[in-house]
């Protein structure tokens, strides 16, 4: 029987906040194949839009990293603006040449 290497793989938290509105988390993390890097803001009971999270994200194939690295990626990011960190992380790419997906998500969370 082969074994999944489902939990082989790195995740880190790049910012972790929560406040009495909502749930603020950034991560970086890979797959077997893909870097995926993550803004998420989930609201609480009965701020803003209940139970709609949001996601924006930037997934890069490894095969197109050429020499970058996640532990540079994640230095990177870490070093930069929370602010402008993921449109910061988009020029980089871009400057590098290495292509990337990007979306934002929203999506109704049913426990609320």
């Amino acid at each position: 029987m082969q074994q999944l290497d489902l939990f082989d793989y790195r995740k880190d938290y790049i910012f972790d906040r929560e406040n009495q509105i909502a749930h603020y988390y950034d991560i970086l993390s890979e797959t077997r194949d893909t870097i995926i890097y993550s803004e998420h803001i989930d609201p609480k009971k009965g701020f803003s839009v209940c139970g709609m999270d949001y996601e924006e994200y930037v997934d890069v194939k490894k095969i197109h990293l050429g020499k970058l690295t996640y532990d540079q990626i994640l230095l990177y990011l870490k070093q930069s603006e929370k602010d402008q960190r993921i449109q910061k992380y988009k020029e980089l790419l871009k400057f590098r040449n290495i292509p990337y997906e990007h979306d934002t998500f929203t999506w109704s969370n049913d426990d609320f």
